[in-house]
């Protein structure tokens, strides 16, 4: 077990009261729905943008980023380009329609453009990839504590969800949005300290240690390879990132949501825009720490790894922290709490979106009440049985490895489907097919499904898993646009002309 001295203890109890302090104070006043999912449309763009980050940065970048560059080098870097790509194509491509619908969540301008078969098919489709997601991010937050304080996982992901849930189903997501902003300074703080005390703690000058993680190719970054198989190929990544961050934060209500609590949309095109060009710094300052620990093991010869925790990469950055940081010094207490921070973040983010869409897209247009408390009441409990639901998916993903690519891999399954039918919103005129929109997004993924269930039987048939948001994104959208309403009308006035009597 990890001790922890007093000034550890002080740190972690000063994070979490600061946390309820904040969000309590921040989320009081809430009276409506809107107040609950868009904060009345009242916030700066700023706050959003951060809020966006530390979303973004889950408890999976802050354990198993590091980890990756530790036993591996800066590849996941290259998913940075497709990353910003995607983004600028969100701010000119997807956030007008979005305003110009005046929606609460996103599937809401599916239902304006398409019709209800549409908008009720990608609610339930964001539920089960948000559940998943999330569920896999509390994990990792989880599992790391864990290890750090050798306590019961399961009691260590209640905890954590039941937190996350307290000042969330109270405030909302004001509550949300400034609490994400104390907590992306801690996670980010979090790290930096420790890069500057190993940096401070390797034998002999740092700048001979980075040189010598150089030369071991720690900082490598970019993998130039013509086979499309390759996971780890730029081509592939830039591909793949451009299309999953389209669908992550144009299509997923968990990140979409912060951008329309912007009051207009150029306040909201600058808040993703803001955080486009955070993201380089962000995730080379975590790709930074599992570097300069490699050097700082390979400096003390007397100093190895467990090889259970080199076979579970996401339990590496864990077991530093418990092993090799000092007790009593605070570090330790800011480390924890940075992977508090970081999963808190994500885990209320992802609560506040799972209520909104349940509420709004699939609660709300089947009961009709005037009385708006009743609807926050709903809106209310929908958070808290997300966070019982989360909890048990955590759970029941307690015994996979490398929680980090798990978790791209099985939002893949499902985002292709859902930014197929956006695509085509913003893309063509025409009404569209409303049941041919939801078979094609059905189709997509009972596909990838299929398929990734038979490369994990047999192996015989192998595409790399980050074309498959690819590949579900253009098979929706090429199925949706062959059937849209007017060529369906025209093939069926073809068909009856065919018949008529001559």
């Amino acid at each position: 077990m990890s001790a922890l001295g007093p000034i550890d203890y002080a740190v972690l109890f000063l994070y979490f009261a600061a946390s309820l302090a904040v969000g309590l104070w921040f989320g009081r006043g809430e009276r409506t729905t809107r107040d609950f999912f868009l904060g009345g449309k009242r916030q700066h763009w700023l706050l959003a943008g951060i809020s966006i980050i530390a979303t973004e940065v889950s408890a999976l970048t802050v354990v198993g980023v590091p980890a990756d560059a530790f036993k591996g080098d800066w590849n996941y870097l290259q998913m940075y380009a497709g990353a910003f790509t995607g983004r600028m194509l969100i701010v000119y491509m997807l956030l007008p329609a979005f305003y110009g619908g005046d929606v609460t969540t996103v599937y809401e301008y599916l239902g304006q453009r398409f019709g209800l078969a549409t908008r009720v098919t990608a609610s339930l489709m964001f539920l089960a990839s948000r559940i998943i997601g999330s569920g896999i991010r509390l994990l990792a937050a989880s599992l790391a504590v864990a290890v750090v304080f050798d306590w019961p996982l399961v009691w260590v992901v209640i905890a954590t969800a039941g937190i996350a849930i307290a000042y969330t189903t109270f405030g909302g997501i004001k509550a949300i949005l400034w609490t994400d902003a104390l907590q992306a300074a801690i996670f980010l703080l979090g790290p930096a300290a420790l890069d500057v005390f190993l940096l401070y703690h390797i034998p002999g000058p740092w700048t001979d240690n980075l040189s010598a993680a150089n030369d071991a190719g720690k900082f490598k970054v970019f993998t130039w390879d013509a086979n499309l198989n390759n996971e780890k190929s730029f081509w592939v990544l830039f591909i793949h990132a451009t299309v999953l961050n389209m669908a992550a934060l144009g299509t997923d209500q968990d990140l979409t949501q912060r951008m329309l609590t912007c009051p207009d949309l150029r306040r909201g095109q600058r808040s993703l825009i803001f955080n486009a060009c955070m993201g380089l710094p962000v995730v080379c300052l975590f790709l930074l720490l599992g570097t300069v620990m490699f050097a700082f093991y390979h400096s003390r010869s007397e100093l190895s790894l467990p090889p259970d925790v080199l076979d579970h990469t996401d339990r590496i950055v864990p077991h530093f922290i418990a092993t090799i940081l000092p007790t009593n010094w605070g570090l330790k207490g800011l480390l924890i709490a940075a992977i508090f921070a970081a999963s808190m973040s994500s885990l209320s983010s992802a609560l506040g979106a799972l209520s909104s869409t349940v509420v709004t897209d699939l609660y709300r247009p089947w009961v009709t009440r005037s009385n708006e408390r009743h609807y926050l009441f709903v809106a209310r409990l929908a958070t808290f049985l997300a966070g019982v639901i989360l909890a048990g998916v955590a759970i029941a993903f307690s015994g996979h490895n490398e929680l980090l690519w798990q978790a791209f891999k099985w939002v893949g399954l499902i985002f292709g489907g859902m930014l197929g039918v956006f695509l085509l919103g913003v893309t063509t005129k025409t009404r569209g097919h409303d049941v041919i929109n939801v078979l094609a997004m059905l189709s997509s993924t009972a596909g990838l499904v299929v398929l990734k269930g038979v490369q994990d039987s047999s192996g015989q048939v192998y595409i790399a898993w980050p074309w498959w948001v690819v590949i579900g994104t253009a098979w929706t959208y090429l199925l949706a646009v062959c059937f849209r309403t007017n060529m369906w009308d025209r093939l069926s006035s073809r068909s009856n002309q065919s018949h008529q009597p001559t």
